[in-house]
């Protein structure tokens, strides 16, 4: 997997619906949720969250801040103050194709805790061994990427620029149909640039 290329999505929908069913390899992971949560109902998509900590060894657990409209998987985060390059082991079957996605809610105490006074919290994150983006510190912001597996797991990496302790709210991993996406190859993996939505009601991205 040596290049990132972009992609962009269009989606057509009428309105967002909850998950009914959950394919093998779908995955819903809510970073920093202690582990005797683990397995909850999202009751805004139906989808079931469990804890990242199968998935990872190191890192702190925070709560995050957050009011009456923050989604429950965002209510925590899992911090990184040691360490260059942390990261999150998720299964996959190899020569499958996923989309991974990374949420980085804003949080404003880990933020203005873990920032350097000369700038704010800033990091990158990794596919494997390959860049994939930066996180600015300026909102809730999600990174999305598209793969092929090249083994039983894959890595996703926080890495700290010096910029602060790198942080994240949620990782999901989604499977999809071999025949989709076939700029998707086992040496070549696309990111997101934009998405484009024909019809749905309002701003959520489609889980």
């Amino acid at each position: 997997m040596a290049l990132f290329l972009f992609f962009a999505a269009i989606v057509v929908l009428a309105a967002a619906s909850p998950a009914i069913g959950q394919l093998p390899g779908f995955l819903s992971i809510d970073c920093g949720l202690e582990a005797k949560y683990s397995g909850y109902k999202d009751t805004d998509l139906g989808i079931v969250y469990v804890s990242d900590g199968p998935y990872i060894d190191n890192g702190e657990n925070h709560q995050a801040s957050g009011d009456s409209t923050t989604r429950r998987p965002y209510l925590t985060l899992r911090r990184f103050p040691t360490g260059e390059r942390n990261c999150y082991a998720l299964p996959t079957v190899s020569g499958d194709k996923y989309l991974v996605r990374v949420v980085i809610a804003r949080d404003s105490q880990n933020s203005s805790s873990t920032a350097t006074t000369t700038a704010t919290l800033q990091f990158d994150l990794h596919l494997g061994a390959n860049y994939w983006d930066t996180v600015h510190d300026d909102g809730t912001e999600v990174y999305e990427a598209l793969f092929m597996a090249w083994a039983s797991w894959a890595p996703v990496c926080l890495v700290n620029t010096g910029q602060g302790s790198p942080y994240a709210s949620a990782i999901e991993l989604r499977p999809l149909g071999s025949e989709i996406y076939p700029a998707v190859m086992a040496n070549q993996s696309l990111r997101l640039s934009s998405r484009q939505r024909m019809g749905q009601i309002n701003s959520s991205v489609t889980r």
